[in-house]
């Protein structure tokens, strides 16, 4: 992978939220990838947190009714917040990455290749 392709990124994406795993699967994959932070739900008696993965300046939430919420956060302020639906997830998803491997460079692309393999096979 020479350089990061968004189409292919999208159908790899939009072709693993189909599948078994779903979204759980495809954040957990790029959770590797550098310059992705992945954080786990939390859930006590007094306090829960939802699932967040950071991909570059994008937090993605999944909200208590089981939707994705997309933060753009610039110097930690979130700049704007949207619902996202089912069919804009994997379009989305992949800018996000497009910007990984566009400020990391050449070291992100062999991850980024890597995950979109596990999730087109």
């Amino acid at each position: 992978m020479t350089d990061f392709d968004t189409e292919t990124a999208t159908r790899a994406i939009a072709s693993a939220l189909d599948g078994p795993g779903g979204l759980a699967m495809v954040f957990t994959v790029f959770a590797n990838v550098p310059g992705v932070t992945r954080t786990p739900p939390r859930k006590s008696l007094f306090r829960s947190d939802p699932e967040r993965v950071h991909i570059g300046s994008w937090r993605y939430e999944v909200t208590r009714d089981h939707r994705i919420k997309a933060d753009h956060i610039v110097g930690g302020i979130v700049l704007a917040e949207e619902l996202l639906p089912a069919a804009g997830i994997a379009p989305h998803l992949a800018r996000a990455l497009a910007e990984i491997a566009s400020s990391y460079g050449p070291t992100a692309l062999p991850h980024l290749s890597a995950a979109l393999d596990v999730l087109a096979g």
